[in-house]
């Protein structure tokens, strides 16, 4: 019998086409007529022109960036591994196909971040995808060195937003959608993070102890339970009805019933920056839970502890902004100082 010819195949993990031919995959094309016109096109090279053998040093970068995905696939949260696809990918549009693994420059990365209309914080999370998938690389001997290492990238911008409690008060006056209204009182309450507002289960809500627990794998880092405590009576009133409305699968959803997306919440603030004339994000909400916790006393390891961290050096750093509160920073210089409130 004839021998079959290699077919193309999907891989889910690089939402991408490829054929394999003699032990070596080939990156076609998203777009499954154009991946099947290259595939064609490839086969009617003669056999030994298709895909020569390349030696183990001559790992490609795209094949190097298929072999961390699949890995991040296995062993990072859904989420991580989306966004090191999302930002890898824009590497793999800027580089010819073939280019030796050994071979990317710094060039090549900060190349792609002045094409982009990125901020500094994009641009930043771009430069450390490609530095990761490159560290990973070594560790599995893929590569001898990272050659990326030392690209210039540029420093984070904090987002200084805090919302406080009149802010609050004004953004709850403007919105009238019910499910966004449930989604922004919970952050308020409870300073969870984003990631684990949207993926919230009955099976994680401990109401007898008044609290949210995720398992190891479930919590960020994967290292120790994840607790979200419920500390307010509306945080356990919203948490019960919500468990019990939906008992299975995520139990906040947007108004088409469907689980809250990065996406789905952008486009609902964009569309209370119509109503309110500023755009607002729902970090400002965990920062504003950290700085009313200080300003209400707690002391910084356990606000550190509530919002999920294993210290208060993120908080400290990032988190906390009793700064921005000029009345409270003058009451706090008069408390240092021994004085009255009144003097």
């Amino acid at each position: 019998m004839p021998r079959k010819h290699p077919q193309p195949f999907w891989r889910e993990a690089r939402q991408c086409w490829f054929v394999q031919i003699r032990k070596r995959q080939i990156r076609l094309s998203p777009d499954k007529d154009e991946a099947f016109r290259l595939y064609h096109e490839l086969m009617a090279r003669p056999p030994e022109a298709r895909a020569p053998e390349p030696p183990p040093s001559a790992l490609t970068v795209v094949e190097l960036i298929d072999l961390f995905l699949e890995w991040a696939s296995r062993n990072r949260e859904r989420l991580t591994y989306e966004a090191y696809r999302r930002r890898l990918q824009a590497l793999v549009d800027a580089i010819p196909a073939m280019l030796p693994a050994g071979e990317l420059k710094p060039y090549h990365v900060t190349r792609v971040m002045d094409a982009k209309p990125w901020n500094a914080n994009t641009r930043n999370d771009f430069a450390v995808a490609v530095q990761r998938a490159y560290n990973w690389a070594v560790r599995q001997g893929l590569i001898p060195r990272n050659p990326v290492a030392h690209v210039e990238k540029p420093g984070r911008e904090a987002r200084e937003l805090a919302i406080g409690p009149k802010d609050y008060a004004e953004v709850m006056a403007a919105v009238a959608e019910p499910h966004f209204r449930t989604l922004l009182e919970l952050a308020w309450e409870t300073g969870a993070r984003v990631q684990e507002l949207r993926k919230i289960e009955a099976r994680y809500c401990d109401l007898a102890s008044n609290r949210i627990v995720f398992p190891p794998r479930e919590a960020k880092g994967r290292r120790h339970h994840r607790v979200i405590y419920l500390g307010t009576a509306r945080a356990r009133e919203i948490v019960a009805e919500l468990c019990e409305r939906h008992p299975a699968g995520p139990i906040l959803l947007n108004s088409k019933g469907r689980p809250w997306t990065k996406d789905a919440i952008n486009c609902a603030f964009c569309r209370l920056q119509k109503k309110i004339g500023r755009k607002l994000h729902l970090g400002a909400w965990r920062k504003g839970f950290a700085t009313e916790a200080l300003k209400n006393g707690v002391d910084v390891h356990t606000t550190a502890h509530l919002l999920g961290h294993s210290d208060s050096a993120m908080l400290s750093r990032v988190y906390a902004r009793v700064q921005a509160d000029p009345e409270f920073m003058a009451r706090a210089a008069r408390r240092a100082r021994g004085t009255t409130p009144e003097a």
